[in-house]
């Protein structure tokens, strides 16, 4: 447990669920939070009175004390996090964000929680981090004073695997390149092109730490002609080649029940 300005902090357990065919979340009261975070399918859980359909990418923390079960069954893949703070913890249905900070912060804890070294006091400051990464999410407000950059970094955000380049952003937003590129940079402080690459590493990084691709098919999942200039795209921006960053986190286990 850590204590942060008075309030405590602990994480309890972590896993990476997989289903053998048709599964339901079983009906149980837990004493802990319970964070999800599908990875695959859908997975359909009620929490009391509140229906949920968690899709790829959505986010739910269940509350302690509370009844939840499953609906339907589904061939769901998921991160679980079960933790206990006296922080105020928010409610909500998290869909439709960038996670994938997340779950990288997600496959980092596993690996940790899985290695020996680790202090326990190190698992408790993983989570504590994910428990604010969750929240800073729930929280966010787009800061950008103009609702075009929310349009440009949400289109570069769904078209990050075929890697748009600064002329096509301007073509569709029927601006000259030199202009939006400047006007990117003056509403959020980065150039258009590095935010272009900081999305399409947070893709790849997604690819790695919660796939079994090879590194061959990351390459052309994420819009890359040629494995080798995916491997020296990766390399030149974050210092480690994609193996090398995919085994930082290797040591980690997934249940099936």
């Amino acid at each position: 447990m850590i204590t942060l300005d008075k309030h405590s902090f602990h994480y309890e357990m972590i896993g990476e669920f997989h289903a053998n065919g048709d599964w339901i979340h079983p009906k149980r009261v837990i004493t802990s939070y319970e964070l999800i975070l599908v990875l695959e399918d859908v997975v359909h859980i009620r929490e009391e009175n509140t229906d949920y359909i968690l899709k790829k990418d959505d986010v739910l923390i269940l509350s302690p004390g509370i009844e939840h079960a499953g609906v339907h069954e589904s061939n769901a893949a998921f991160f679980w996090l079960h933790f206990s703070t006296d922080l105020l913890v928010p409610s909500a249905h998290l869909t439709g964000q960038d996670v994938s900070f997340l779950k990288q912060l997600l496959k980092q804890l596993l690996h940790i929680t899985n290695s020996p070294g680790y202090p326990s006091t190190a698992a408790d400051a993983l989570t504590y981090l994910i428990f604010t990464e969750y929240v800073r999410l729930t929280t966010h407000v787009s800061q950008h004073a103009s609702p075009i950059i929310s349009q440009i970094t949400e289109y570069i955000r769904n078209h990050s695997t075929s890697n748009p380049s600064v002329s096509e952003i301007a073509a569709k937003f029927e601006y000259s390149p030199d202009y939006i590129g400047k006007f990117f940079r003056k509403m959020t402080g980065v150039g258009l092109k590095e935010y272009i690459n900081e999305q399409r590493i947070k893709r790849i990084k997604d690819h790695l730490l919660t796939t079994n691709k090879s590194i061959k098919q990351i390459a052309m999942d994420t819009g890359f002609p040629d494995e080798n200039l995916f491997i020296k795209f990766f390399t030149y921006h974050e210092g480690i080649s994609p193996s090398t960053f995919r085994a930082i986190s290797h040591n980690t286990h997934i249940n099936h029940k």
